[in-house]
């Protein structure tokens, strides 16, 4: 596309943003507002496709690509079997908790003190 191409084209979008904006700022539907301006519904939808596509294009280059990697789970198998078959159970009222063998003191003293907020 030759510069003045390009310069119509970002002018029209430009001119296109803005009536959509407008649009959207009313509260009349869109059937309205476009009868009332004079703007046709089919002229309107294939504006605002092309604005958000431009829209959504102009994201993906700014956002930064997302360095993926996989990490290896490893699983202690007693820690597997103490979560089958708790060391502590304290049932309340419909309530029941299971403490795993080995859970920090930490971790169970925050669970009591939320229960004892709870109840």
């Amino acid at each position: 596309m030759d510069i003045v191409s390009e310069t119509k084209a970002e002018y029209r979008l430009r001119q296109w943003t803005k009536i959509i904006q407008d649009c959207q700022a009313s509260d009349l539907t869109v059937i309205a507002w476009c009868s009332q301006h004079n703007v046709g519904i089919k002229s309107y939808y294939y504006w605002l496709r092309k604005i958000r596509l431009k829209a959504c294009q102009s994201i993906e280059c700014k956002t930064p690509a997302i360095k993926q990697e996989i990490v290896p789970l490893q699983l202690n198998p007693q820690q597997c079997l103490s979560s089958v078959h708790p060391a502590v159970t304290i049932h309340l009222g419909p309530a029941s908790i299971d403490i795993a063998e080995g859970t920090s003191q930490e971790t169970i003293e925050t669970v009591l003190r939320s229960l004892q907020s709870i109840c």
